[in-house]
């Protein structure tokens, strides 16, 4: 049997129509660091030409390694989002997913909507994985 795989950074998905709407509290309540996308929701399925159902991603970043079950099941049953996970390979790379920096045909949506918490530190994070978005990120706080 396969080794279960681990990872101390996870990313997942959630619906806005089946969330909670207090989804920010349950986060919270985690006690895990995370970092939410801006609702995505003016994203169109390139097969069909139709709007997507709106989203959000999200990433934790745990203290130490969890298993695709443990957060998963976090995901699942407190967010009523779909099961799947999958480990973080990139965070800059998930950080231009959130808002699709390097994406100019999808929609693009502004660093000011994305939502921490748990001590999630937005500026470190950028200054450490994109210097071309902190530099963004600062003048839209100016």
């Amino acid at each position: 049997m396969a080794k279960e795989q681990r990872s101390n950074k996870w990313a997942f998905l959630f619906y806005r129509e089946s969330a909670p709407e207090n989804y920010l509290e349950i986060l919270e309540g985690f006690h895990i660091p995370f970092i939410l996308s801006p609702w995505h929701d003016r994203d169109i399925n390139r097969k069909t030409g139709e709007l997507k159902k709106a989203h959000k991603h999200g990433a934790f970043f745990f203290d130490s390694l969890k298993s695709y079950n443990q957060v998963s099941e976090l995901i699942k049953d407190k967010l009523k989002g779909p099961a799947h996970v999958e480990p973080i390979m990139s965070p800059k790379g998930m950080y231009d997913y959130f808002v699709h920096a390097e994406n100019p045909e999808k929609t693009q949506y502004k660093i000011d909507d994305i939502e921490i918490g748990c001590g999630f530190e937005l500026d470190k994070f950028l200054i450490n994985n994109n210097n071309d978005a902190m530099i963004f990120y600062q003048l839209l706080l100016t």
